[in-house]
């Protein structure tokens, strides 16, 4: 086992904090630090992908190789940042000091991301969906060394690959329990929020949020499991985040960083609409800002990966292979926009599975976006505010049209649930963007 945690903190450390530091080279040290590992992860497990496809049987040593091929060039060209970032980050620890209150909340948060690791070396993947989809196909790819052997029924092309290669690197490496990359996804969410959160707000404000996020029931809940749904968050949430960033700070890489953490999402999951709603965001702003060059470079980046599993996928199952495609499958069903009845079912099912559990973090959402009009701050939170509001439209209306694709719609309200965890982290941002504008003011 110990084998395969080395591993995977080389990919983190010898893919995913290079890049991120080539990408952008500005940014919070923890924040840095906690992006690591998603976007090492990511690449790397797309890295295995296409190989595999061109031939590349997945074994111990390919997988070494791989990792040496992607991690080599972009460490002998980053070497001097690592370097700076390590003494930078050196220095900062050692000269930290923190204040009582700032003590307690770090003892909280080193409380839940201790007992999540706890929980998920000792557990073996236990639930359902991993036990015979996600972890099912990490076995197969780990033992036949080919994708196309994980794909003998339609049930097993439902979702892209990202959590099932993470897993066969698990089992490649000598492991045999892949369920603690799940409290390697919780510490990075915790490390990369605050870090984004710390560009704009105080530290003490910084913790306190990023106590209120890893302390979410649904959140800490799939750091023990092997599910999608807290990767897919993650990758989700903070590619949203940096977007925001972008357009206050104007840090070029960090449009770059968006795309592509947006498009690894999409490599987690790919039923979720979310992502169309972000690049439909990201146009409009360009149009807006005169600045169309920006949508180029985030399709540049977003693009290959979303189209990567798609193509494919499509390819299995004979379906129409372009975007415009899709949308266009799905308007058939609009032309029951006026449907009352419908829409009432939609609404009360919603608030029942979605809206009810989101509890006192939705309040504070509303409450914030009002409070900033009062405090006549809603200029500096209007953008990310917007993405929210796109968001939460398209899960309004994509629950419209599954409600006439799925005849048990109504009957899976827990599958509903998780995946409206990606508002989470876009909740209490918006919050802490609000309440740091305040506090300074």
């Amino acid at each position: 086992m110990i084998f395969s945690i080395i591993f995977i903190l080389l990919i983190a450390l010898g893919i995913g904090l290079p890049l991120s530091l080539l990408i952008a080279s500005k940014g919070n040290l923890l924040g840095r630090l906690g992006i690591s590992f998603p976007l090492g992860i990511g690449i790397f497990t797309l890295g295995m992908y296409l190989s595999n496809l061109l031939g590349l049987r997945f074994t111990p040593l390919n997988n070494f190789l791989l990792f040496l091929l992607l991690s080599i060039p972009i460490l002998l060209f980053e070497k001097g940042r690592i370097k700076k970032y390590f003494v930078e980050f050196y220095h900062s620890a050692k000269n930290v000091q923190l204040s009582l209150d700032e003590k307690v909340i770090l003892g909280v948060l080193g409380f839940f991301v201790v007992s999540s690791f706890i929980n998920t070396f000792y557990w073996p993947v236990y639930s359902w969906d991993s036990l015979v989809l996600y972890d099912f196909r990490g076995r197969v790819l780990a033992m036949t060394g080919f994708i196309k052997d994980a794909f003998f029924s339609n049930y097993y092309v439902s979702y892209p690959l990202l959590t099932s290669l993470s897993h066969s690197v698990i089992y490649l490496s000598g492991g045999k329990n892949p369920q603690f990359l799940y409290s390697l996804f919780y510490l990075s969410l915790g490390l990369c929020f605050y870090g984004l959160l710390r560009e704009i707000i105080s530290r003490r404000l910084s913790l306190l949020f990023t106590t209120l996020l890893l302390t979410v029931p649904l959140v800490f809940e799939h750091s023990l499991i092997s599910y999608t749904n807290l990767p897919y968050t993650a990758f989700l949430s903070l590619g949203v985040i940096y977007y925001y960033l972008w357009d206050r700070k104007r840090e070029p890489g960090y449009l770059v960083l968006s795309a592509v953490l947006v498009g690894l999402s999409t490599w987690t999951r790919g039923i979720e609409p979310y992502w169309l709603g972000i690049f439909l965001i990201v146009v409009i702003v360009s149009l807006l800002r005169r600045k169309l060059f920006d949508v180029v470079i985030y399709s540049l980046f977003f693009f290959p990966i979303q189209q990567v599993w798609k193509i494919f996928q499509n390819s299995l199952q004979g379906l129409p292979q372009s975007i415009v495609g899709e949308v266009a499958s799905n308007t058939g069903i609009l032309s029951n926009a006026l449907d009352l009845n419908r829409w009432s079912q939609v609404l009360g099912y919603l608030y029942q599975y979605i809206i009810n559990p989101w509890g006192a973090v939705f309040s504070a959402f509303i409450l914030a976006f009002l409070f900033s009009f009062i405090i006549k701050k809603q200029k500096e939170s209007f953008l990310i505010f917007s993405i929210t509001f796109v968001l939460l439209s398209l899960l309004l209306l994509g629950t419209f049209i599954y409600s006439f694709t799925a005849k048990n719609w109504m009957e899976i309200g827990d599958a509903a649930n998780r995946m409206s965890m990606i508002f989470y982290p876009l909740f209490i941002y918006c919050t802490a963007v609000v309440m740091g504008e305040y506090d300074e003011g």
